[in-house]
């Protein structure tokens, strides 16, 4: 799902350029503004473990089992070790049915909040799966844990694992994590992931250079599915190369913004205009898939302003943490849902958005305060407000906020 066409030219950056900040997080599927973590300065993996392990706002280390996961509004703030992040407006709420507990009081159940991914630095926790948990202390007596933390699938914690249960290292706890994700790299990753390869062309049958190809995860719940892309774009003559996809039921989409003429290309696989036509592909472990054509169609962009109004005289902008949000009513991963502060004047312009019908909603973000996340006072005097709008072209909407309760 889209957070702007710019965010859609930021992911592009080649995978291996991003390597550092995935050290953690095999395939995380970074989108939006990269969350850059500040990551332990050490010799051996060994040492790599052992600096998470001491991290001084980690009070709880777990391994779990992934038993549920929510959706919250709200925003959770940035980590102590991340460099920059991309706030969504939302965050989930995962439960975990505890197996082992290696710093912390111990309990059969836990529940720690994270961002969605990517940009936010949340850690993408997928359904079933169990984990090695760093956590600390979050908003509303809630655990957080995110990317920066060490937080890992169980599978690639060895190491940490190792370390924690006061075993002997052994020879890859003591390589370099360079020599380390070279190796990981080259013989882990191939027998763990698919591949699928092919072309992409305009509506008149041409290549379409510079195209965004992506796979998109089917899921039955809302949280955001995984997805993995050609880091590159579409070649000069069409071509795309998505590599390193995890195992799963995907769509496979292309698209490319024509700013200069507000307006887009775009399909889903065989070559449709919809989700609800589209074709789906499998991913297997250790197979490419053959080589596919997808022809694509053109449409239109529009922009949405948006003002927040008061009726009292409230002035709403990023100074007090307002934000509002442009969600797509339809489950496409080619629909837009984008979110930001209010600039100081208490209005927003969303660019570059397809046709149809969105949902216009209000938040006020969490910030931080001495090291502490807070939410702005504010958001708890005002009622969120929530407005569906059709979009045919350019677009203005008004938003009132009422009083939760009268001064």
């Amino acid at each position: 799902m889209r957070y702007t066409a710019l965010s859609g030219l930021l992911r592009r950056i080649h995978f291996m350029k991003i390597l550092a900040v995935l050290l953690f997080v095999i395939m995380a599927g970074i989108k939006a503004f990269p969350c850059w973590c500040n990551l332990p300065d050490a010799k051996t993996m060994r040492e790599v473990a052992q600096s998470y392990v001491n991290q001084s706002d980690v009070n709880l280390i777990f391994e779990g089992k992934v038993v549920k996961q929510e959706l919250h509004n709200g925003a959770l703030g940035e980590p102590a070790n991340a460099l920059s992040m991309t706030g969504t407006g939302r965050f989930r709420v995962v439960d975990f049915a505890v197996m082992r507990t290696f710093r912390g009081d111990h309990q059969d159940r836990i529940s720690i909040s994270t961002g969605l991914g990517g940009g936010d630095c949340g850690y993408d926790f997928q359904p079933n799966y169990t984990y090695l948990v760093y956590a600390g202390k979050g908003p509303d007596g809630l655990w957080f844990a995110s990317i920066c933390s060490g937080t890992n699938a169980i599978e690639d914690a060895g190491t940490a694992l190792r370390l924690l249960a006061g075993e002997k290292p052994v020879a890859e706890d003591l390589l370099s994590p360079e020599d380390y994700w070279k190796l990981y790299f080259k013989e882990v990753v191939p027998k763990r992931t698919g591949s699928i390869c092919g072309v992409v062309l305009r509506p008149d049958g041409k290549p379409l250079r510079g195209a965004q190809v992506d796979l998109w995860e089917l899921r039955t719940d809302d949280l955001p599915p995984r997805t993995a892309s050609d880091p590159n774009t579409s070649t000069r003559t069409g071509h795309f190369c998505i590599q390193d996809a995890q195992p799963g039921r995907y769509f496979l989409t292309a698209e490319s913004v024509d700013f200069e003429h507000d307006a887009r290309d775009m399909a889903f696989y065989p070559g449709v205009d919809s989700r609800r036509k589209a074709a789906e592909l499998t991913i297997e472990p250790g197979v490419r898939l053959p080589d596919i054509k997808l022809t694509t169609f053109r449409e239109r962009l529009y922009t949405i302003h948006i003002r927040v109004v008061s009726s009292n005289g409230t002035r709403f902008s990023y100074k007090n943490g307002c934000a509002v949000s442009v969600d797509s009513i339809y489950g496409d991963p080619l629909s837009y849902h984008i979110r930001h502060t209010l600039e100081e004047d208490g209005s927003y312009t969303f660019g570059y958005i397809p046709a149809g019908k969105y949902v216009i909603t209000t938040y006020f973000q969490f910030a931080f305060n001495d090291g502490e996340m807070e939410i702005s006072p504010e958001a708890s005097r005002w009622k969120p407000a929530r407005q569906e709008v059709v979009v045919r072209g350019d677009t203005e909407v008004i938003v009132p906020m009422e009083l939760a309760k009268p001064d």
